[in-house]
């Protein structure tokens, strides 16, 4: 196996990217030198995290009736799961369009709709063309 081949096998080990990991650690004054393996744990530490914020939203998504994670989605899982508590503040600002009333993933595919068809009607209209 030439030394090309082995490069590219390492690196899909990971799905973060184990370089930038390892300059991010080194731009703190307080972190000394970095062991080789240490950007590689972290790697696999993020890509395991991600799999399972993003595998509540997705458990939440699809009890709800959806087909595409949003925020709101991530959202409920973080606020809903303890593990995920340091994240609150961060989707604070997240708008959740169920606040106040529960609403389900088509009503809010038909809400978004009706909001994109005037836009296209006035688009039309200032073209020119007949109104639909």
């Amino acid at each position: 196996m030439s030394g090309a081949s082995k490069g590219k096998g390492k690196n899909r080990q990971t799905r973060f990217p184990v370089a930038r990991i390892k300059r991010i650690m080194q731009k703190d004054e307080e972190v000394g030198k970095v062991a080789q393996a240490t950007p590689v744990v972290i790697s696999k530490a993020l890509e395991l995290f991600m799999q399972d914020v993003m595998g509540a939203a997705a458990r939440i998504c699809e009890e709800r009736g959806g087909r595409r994670v949003e925020g709101y989605h991530l959202k409920l899982a973080i606020e809903n799961t303890e593990t995920f508590d340091f994240l609150k503040e961060i989707v604070q600002g997240v708008h959740d369009p169920t606040n106040g009333g529960l609403i389900s993933e088509e009503q809010l595919a038909e809400a978004r709709a009706a909001e994109r068809k005037p836009r296209k009607r006035r688009a039309k209209a200032a073209n020119g063309e007949e109104e639909v």
